[in-house]
C-alpha cells in the first residue's frame, strides 16, 4: 500500500478523502442536487410531449390537408375534361362526362373506407378505381352542385380520431361544348 502511495502521492490521498465514508452530504447540497433533477426531469418531459402530443395533432392536420388536395387535384383535372354534370343518387354523388361521351368519371363514397372514390369509366366499364380522399367521415362531408358549366364542390376531411377537420370549397369550370 505504501508502494502505491508513493507512487500516486496526492492523487491517492485525494481518492481516499472522496471515499472517505464518514464524511456526510450536506443539506444544501441535497437542494441543489433535488432542483437540478427536477429540472432535468422537467425538460425531458416537455420534449415528450412535443413528440408525442404535438407530433400526433401535426400528423392528423397533414393527413387531413393532404387529403383535400389530393382530392382537389383529381377533381380539377377531371373537371376541367368534363363537358357534362350528372347528380348521382344514394352514396353516388354524379358522373362528369367529357366531350366524348365513352369516357366519364364517377365519384361516389365508400362507407367502409370512409373515402370519396372516382372511378374512370370507357364505354361503361370501369377502367380504374381511386381512393382520392381517405378521411371523409360521413357522406354529407362532399357536396356536389351544379350552376351552369361551373361545378361547386365543398370537402371536409376529418382526422382518424376526430380531433381535426378540414373544409375546402371548389368552384371548378367545365368544357363548354
Amino acid at each position: 500500500m505504501r508502494l502505491i502511495e508513493a507512487r500516486f502521492g496526492k492523487d491517492m490521498q485525494t481518492a481516499r478523502k472522496i471515499l472517505d465514508l464518514e464524511e456526510g452530504v450536506s443539506i444544501p447540497e441535497m437542494l441543489v442536487a433535488m432542483f437540478l433533477a427536477a429540472l432535468v426531469a422537467g425538460l425531458i418531459g416537455t420534449a415528450v410531449y412535443q413528440f408525442v402530443i404535438i407530433g400526433t395533432d401535426g400528423r392528423n392536420r397533414f393527413e387531413a390537408m393532404g387529403d383535400l388536395e389530393n382530392a382537389s387535384l383529381w377533381l380539377g383535372r377531371d373537371v376541367s375534361e368534363s363537358a357534362s354534370f350528372t347528380p348521382g343518387s344514394g352514396s353516388e354523388y354524379g358522373t362528369l362526362t367529357t366531350a366524348d361521351p365513352t369516357i366519364q368519371y364517377r365519384y361516389s363514397y365508400d362507407a367502409g373506407n370512409t373515402a370519396l372514390v372516382r372511378e374512370h369509366i370507357v364505354s361503361s366499364v370501369v377502367q380504374s378505381t381511386l381512393r382520392v380522399a381517405r378521411h371523409i367521415a360521413n357522406q354529407g362531408d362532399v357536396v356536389f352542385s351544379l350552376s351552369g358549366s361551373l361545378l361547386t364542390i365543398s370537402i371536409t376531411a376529418t382526422s382518424d380520431d376526430g380531433a381535426y377537420s378540414k373544409s375546402t370549397s371548389l368552384n371548378l369550370a367545365m368544357r363548354v361544348r
